[in-house]
């Protein structure tokens, strides 16, 4: 071992759940703490170590309530940075189908959904060399705009009916402001369409390893469906999630509204607590979690339920039906397995519940707006030998969101 090792070694913190908390950051997106995440070699790429490491470390950073991961590591380059350390003459090597294999893929499958609105005018955004437009105008579209801030970076003028924006926002190191750039590029009934891959169920499992989490490609930010849906309330939009590609739209009813729908939902979400302060219903008193040593979320408040049904009641936004998806945290379950046991019902209809980040997670779709009442309902409680409660499980206190 070297001098140098050893003194770098020698210098670390006593091991503690509290320095988790103290290496957060703020989320880009919703201001909320974004523990540390997970560290990757700068030469990740889509294909992982396919041209060897770099040893140079990029942390990563996920947002406890919005889902949002992503990496301050860009967050000072300039465009020539990018340019020299990106988008060089090495990124065909980790991206070969960016220059014309995938706008055209592309093209053809958006057309499919975008036939009536051949006279829209249209704004393809991060468009690389503007294939894609040309491509749409191909098949029959008569006004598509291109920009890109490296390859085209003209700043189209006026208003537009439609945004595209495919495999770009992951790129952008702030992607409020680009949404906020978009946005105001938009017509009174426009929508902006996004091509992106969400992030998968088990990301919590994968963490770094997830394919998408590769800073040579360029990417410094991934997204979860809860992560559009904060980015569309925070502009005053819908989202709808889809497949491959999601919408964000202006509110109300019309052929755009129609035009989201095809590509799936709208989506509506929630994170539910337990009650942050005073007597509650249906749980024990406020807790923190390093009090009885349960410090996977160190300085953490929860409460554990004290009966086997629990109730909230949520405000689904006005407009279209949602697809409602709510989420409840837990930092502590009386006995394995006690959670994944549960049932939600959403506006009195069950729905089927997934176990994911310690958080139990259900959706039902079609929920019109307005009050709509949550019901978690948990298996028998125990009472352990070292407490004379009987419980469930320990749900993080604070604010339904």
């Amino acid at each position: 071992m070297t001098p140098t090792l050893a003194d770098r070694l020698a210098s670390l913190p006593a091991l503690s759940r509290a320095n988790a908390r103290i290496a957060s950051v703020p989320c880009k997106i919703c201001g909320q703490a974004a523990p540390f995440f997970d560290v990757v070699d700068f030469n990740k790429c889509v294909g992982f170590y396919c041209f060897g490491p770099a040893d140079i470390p990029v942390d990563w950073h996920r947002c406890d309530e919005c889902g949002f991961l992503f990496t301050g590591f860009f967050d000072d380059w300039t465009h020539d940075d990018f340019r020299r350390f990106i988008y060089n003459d090495d990124y065909a090597l980790v991206d070969p189908e960016y220059a014309s294999v995938r706008p055209i893929l592309v093209a053809d499958h958006l057309a499919q959904y975008l036939g009536a609105f051949k006279d829209a005018r249209i704004l393809d955004y991060g468009a690389g060399g503007g294939l894609f437009a040309n491509r749409l105008m191909e098949l029959g579209f008569n006004h598509v705009e291109s920009y890109d801030p490296f390859s085209l970076p003209v700043r189209p003028s006026g208003q537009f009916d439609i945004i595209t924006c495919t495999e770009v926002i992951e790129h952008v190191p702030s992607p409020l402001t680009a949404l906020q750039e978009m946005r105001s590029l938009l017509n009174q009934d426009g929508c902006i369409i996004i091509g992106e891959s969400l992030q998968p169920p088990d990301i919590a499992v994968l963490r770094g390893n997830w394919w998408y989490v590769a800073p040579r490609n360029g990417h410094v930010s991934t997204f979860a469906d809860r992560s559009f849906a904060t980015l569309a309330e925070l502009l005053g939009l819908v989202f709808h999630r889809g497949g491959g590609h999601h919408v964000l739209r202006m509110p109300g009813e019309g052929p755009m509204a129609d035009l989201a729908e095809r590509f799936g939902p709208a989506l509506a979400c929630f994170r539910l607590r337990a009650p942050a302060s005073g007597e509650a219903v249906g749980f024990h008193g406020l807790e923190q979690v390093s009090a009885r040593g349960l410090d996977q979320i160190s300085g953490q408040s929860f409460r554990w339920s004290a009966a086997d049904t629990v109730t909230w009641e949520i405000s689904v936004p006005a407009g279209p039906r949602r697809l409602v998806q709510v989420v409840v945290p837990y930092v502590h379950e009386a006995r394995h397995g006690f959670a994944s046991a549960c049932r939600v019902d959403i506006g009195g209809r069950p729905a089927p519940v997934a176990i994911r980040d310690s958080a139990i997670c259900a959706e039902v779709d079609a929920v019109p707006p307005g009050p709509v009442l949550v019901t978690l309902r948990t298996p028998e409680l125990l009472r352990p030998p070292s407490d004379a409660r009987s419980m469930g499980l320990a749900i993080q206190a604070g604010r339904p969101e």
